[in-house]
């Protein structure tokens, strides 16, 4: 009867296992389709903007083409919804997931609002040398929330390479932007004819090559294992 009692305890714990890692593999793949294509419609938006506000600086307005980031979730949200019309079973791992990325939102919408209403009220009330030590790098701390999202998802699907992307995307992009890497190119490089215009687009390559190395790659990895 222990035996007994035993084995089926055991079979027990086997299901329970089995089940999880069937869950982990179905939430990996509908991870993977939702990291690549944010990443892509990231990446060309980054674009758009940078083409928008070039455009836009020449002609002698404001760089309005960032009004279209906040175009950008929604965009992505059709876009995976559209994809994902099949019901993905509740599970533990799915709750995880999702709960990582809700929070990911939730902070990040906070820090774009609050970071725009600072940089505004900073920009009207301070001389330009303080405005550059006020000035917060909403970009810059929105890659490092998503690098650590995208790093956190990685340990919940055990997905060892998932969290050294964005781990590395992190650290390459959003780190590099935050001590001033991009703006340091551009007074090396750009010509005092043409350095409004790259400020215009400053954070559009940093968005590009984080949505490239943090969601593209690791989406498409995701998609493709087996």
């Amino acid at each position: 009867m222990n035996e007994y009692m035993e084995l089926t305890a055991e079979r027990s714990l086997e299901i329970i296992a089995e089940q999880i890692a069937q869950s982990r593999k179905t939430v990996s793949k509908h991870v993977g389709q939702a990291l690549f294509v944010s990443g892509l419609y990231t990446m060309g938006m980054a674009v758009v903007v940078a083409i928008i506000n070039i455009i836009a600086g020449s002609n002698g307005f404001n760089p309005l083409g960032h009004l279209l980031w906040f175009l950008l979730p929604v965009v992505i949200w059709l876009a995976i919804r559209n994809i994902h019309k099949e019901e993905v079973p509740v599970s533990l791992v799915g709750r995880l997931v999702g709960k990582t990325w809700w929070t990911f939102a939730f902070f990040a919408l906070g820090v774009f609002l609050f970071g725009n209403i600072w940089n505004i009220v900073m920009g009207h009330i301070c001389p330009p040398d303080r405005y550059r030590v006020a000035y917060i790098s909403i970009s810059s701390v929105i890659v490092l929330l998503m690098s650590m999202a995208t790093s956190i998802t990685g340990h919940i699907l055990k997905s060892r390479w998932l969290v050294w992307f964005g781990i590395i995307a992190g650290l390459l992009v959003g780190v590099g932007d935050s001590i001033g890497v991009f703006v340091m190119l551009i007074d090396y490089f750009s010509s005092p004819l043409t350095v409004g215009y790259w400020y215009s687009v400053r954070p559009c390559p940093t968005i590009f090559f984080f949505a490239l190395i943090g969601l593209t790659l690791p989406g498409w990895m995701l998609i493709k294992q087996k």
